[in-house]
């Protein structure tokens, strides 16, 4: 602690044999096997192949050990820099690991690198220090290089040190190439079939169009936050023969073509092919993860690209859909607004740029936003408009009950879409039927 502290200790005060240093081995792997195992997905396993990546990354600090201590003097004793190492290791890696699960840490990745490393430069002077005494410069300076080029040394490497993983994700990293590659291949094909597939805007008033589209496969509460969304806008709008799913799932990629920025690019131009552009409105509706590139869209291991504003922006603007409503339930999703905004757009968001918004566990039914807006606002509202302001109220408080910092949901709605939307008919304010809770 005194060491994590950066005070000053010299080399009596620790002992230096063979015992300690395996004792102190040891507590590094066991603290390192509990922090994986808290941090694991639930029903996760033990694989032992974590262990291949923990020795190689122990294999290449016990050589910088053996380099400083060398450098240092051709009689240092290596060991002498080991023990008061892993000494102060575990306080290290609890911090750390906390750290990198903070919102701090995830709006500002490089910030938090460049503080981590200028930490452990100043923590690895004081190491010298309790191991060999009164400093010396080719040592101290050989430390700080290893030490500062160690980032990108462990991003090079990218090994694997997960000792707990789901069954699921074993089998995403055993999946055959040639399979994703047919998967991927055949999506343009399905998603054109839905289209083709859907039935036409009834003549004489505007229509209305939904997309849906849940970015990451791995948590189910985005599959049903789609499918409920197309339920409620089907139920406000009547645009349920109207709809496409696009759906990132991991244990099903057959019911539904699969989300990504491409797909999302294809069925918007598709759609604006068939809508009359004058008329008819599009409702896109999506939901992920988020940060401030934008969403997170995930299917396992197919290589899948992220969906950032500006690809929003140009998918929307190369369709010719005019009139647009989006709906984006994500953390920082704020980031949509600035970029989509224009005299004929709506646009709700979760959050603003600066915030997380909540409620994304895998076992939910919806996120908290997906609750407030869809399920509990959006069926009683005279408005979309007064559906998000009430949504965003009873989000502000559930997040005051639950000590969450606020989440900021963003509203938009351009001068030209505000006439528009007195346009649309609402059929019904029922309920939706609540199908997303049938789970497989």
């Amino acid at each position: 602690m005194q060491l994590f502290t950066l005070r000053r200790l010299w080399p009596p005060r620790f002992v230096v044999s063979f015992d300690q240093l395996a004792a102190l081995l040891g507590l590094n792997l066991l603290l390192w096997a509990v922090l994986d195992a808290l941090h694991a997905e639930r029903h996760a396993q033990l694989a032992l192949d974590g262990l291949f990546g923990w020795t190689c990354y122990l294999l290449l600090a016990l050589l910088a050990a053996g380099i400083i201590a060398r450098a240092w003097s051709r009689a240092a004793d290596t060991r002498a820099l080991l023990v008061p190492a892993l000494a102060v290791a575990p306080c290290v890696l609890v911090t750390f690991w906390l750290a990198a699960d903070s919102s701090v840490v995830a709006r500002h990745p490089l910030a938090a690198t460049v503080l981590a490393v200028v930490y452990l430069a100043a923590l690895s002077v004081r190491v010298l220090g309790a191991a060999f005494g009164p400093l010396r410069t080719a040592p101290v300076l050989l430390a700080l290089v290893l030490i500062g080029t160690a980032p990108w040394t462990l991003d090079l490497l990218n090994l694997d040190t997960r000792l707990w993983i789901s069954a699921d994700a074993q089998t995403q990293e055993a999946e055959d190439p040639g399979v994703a590659e047919e998967l991927l291949y055949d999506q343009p094909a399905r998603i054109a079939a839905v289209v083709e597939g859907l039935q036409p805007a009834p003549a004489g008033a505007p229509g209305v169009y939904f997309v849906g589209f849940a970015g990451d496969g791995d948590q189910a509460v985005f599959r049903r936050e789609a499918l409920f969304a197309a339920q409620a806008f089907g139920a406000r709008f009547d645009s349920m023969p109207r709809s496409v799913l696009l759906i990132n799932d991991i244990e099903d990629r057959d019911s539904y073509p699969l989300a990504s920025v491409s797909a999302l690019a294809q069925t918007l131009k598709l759609l604006g092919s068939r809508m009359n552009a004058d008329e008819d409105v599009l409702v896109l509706f999506l939901t992920s993860h988020g940060s401030e590139e934008g969403l997170e869209v995930e299917n396992g291991s197919l290589p899948l690209g992220q969906l950032s504003p500006a690809d929003l922006h140009q998918a929307l603007d190369a369709s010719g859909i005019r009139w647009r409503i989006i709906v984006v339930s994500a953390c920082y999703t704020g980031v949509f607004v600035d970029e989509l905004k224009s005299d004929n757009t709506a646009i709700m968001t979760a959050s603003d740029s600066e915030h997380s918004s909540f409620g994304c566990d895998a076992d939910r039914d919806l996120t908290w936003f997906g609750e407030a807006f869809l399920k509990d606002a959006l069926p009683g509202s005279d408005s979309l408009e007064d559906a998000f302001h009430k949504a965003a109220a009873l989000i502000s408080r559930r997040e005051d009950a639950e000590h969450q910092v606020h989440s900021n949901p963003q509203l938009f709605i351009g001068p030209r879409m505000r006439a528009k939307l007195g346009e649309l008919k609402s059929p019904g304010l029922s309920h939706p039927r609540p199908s997303y809770t049938v789970r497989r």
